[in-house]
């Protein structure tokens, strides 16, 4: 059985966003490091608090960095930019603890297309391959998230160039992403092409449209099949429930994927 999380809410005073991820009855918690209450200054300044709360579960925390991360930018000192904040996150995740942190697939450039825009994968790939090797000296994982149907890597081809190319470089699967890009057969395609690869999950639901962060049920992905396709490759990490709606909506979607867990 996975072990099921929450993220933090960047909007809300962090120490008071775990205490109640905690109460909700979440087996870890997954830190949004993001401003105005997450940042990476923020994780230092609160560090010891943050760390003491964290101590009451029983899983290491997860870091989720900003999702417009752009490491695949063709203006090189925004590239490299980029890369330092990174460094910047990671350095701050060791301090409280974090062991595993994940970077979005985004790309800007809208105008690379074709043979162009394998410039840009390059870019992350370069990019990624600095960050592993800095995450790697202290310790920490780092995986990077498949996204929703945009300009960015949404399409496994892609996103596959990327990762096959960055030793080390785990996969982070945001199962709805995977709906909106290609449906269910994009799901699987997913699960099966990452079997070894995949470190972690984001669940929510949505309408195959866009990325709505709905609780599971209130959309039209099929989770048994996805739960069927998972318990195939024997997963049994973590699972954040990326359920934006409320608290309790999200407490009860990962009660559901554990009864379908159990049933499956």
């Amino acid at each position: 059985m996975p072990h099921f999380g929450l993220l933090t809410n960047p909007s809300n005073e962090l120490l008071s966003e775990i205490r109640n991820i905690r109460s909700l009855g979440f087996e870890y918690v997954e830190i949004a490091i993001e401003g105005p209450e997450g940042g990476p200054q923020e994780l230092i300044d609160k560090r010891k608090g943050i760390s003491k709360l964290l101590q009451k579960f029983g899983l290491k925390p997860i870091g989720h960095t900003v999702p417009w991360v752009d490491l695949g930018s063709d203006y090189e000192y925004i590239r490299q930019a980029w890369i330092l904040e990174a460094m910047r996150n990671i350095k701050a995740s060791k301090q409280v603890g974090i062991g595993l942190v994940n970077f979005h697939s985004n790309l800007n450039g809208g105008m690379f297309k074709g043979e162009k825009r394998l410039r840009l994968l390059d870019n992350w790939i370069k990019s990624l391959r600095e960050i592993v090797r800095y995450a790697d000296s202290y310790g920490i994982q780092t995986m990077l998230e498949n996204v929703p149907l945009s300009k960015g890597v949404h399409k496994l081809e892609e996103f596959k160039y990327i990762v096959d190319n960055v030793d080390g470089l785990l996969v982070h699967l945001d199962v709805p992403h995977a709906f909106t890009s290609a449906g269910m057969h994009g799901i699987i395609k997913y699960i099966h092409s990452f079997k070894d690869r995949i470190a972690h999950i984001h669940w929510h639901d949505n309408n195959g449209i866009r990325d709505e962060h709905l609780p599971i049920g209130r959309g039209l992905i099929d989770h048994e099949l996805v739960v069927r396709e998972l318990k195939s490759i024997k997963y049994d990490r973590t699972i954040t429930l990326e359920v934006f709606t409320n608290r309790s909506e999200a407490k009860a979607s990962a009660d559901v994927l554990r009864k379908l867990w159990s049933e499956y």
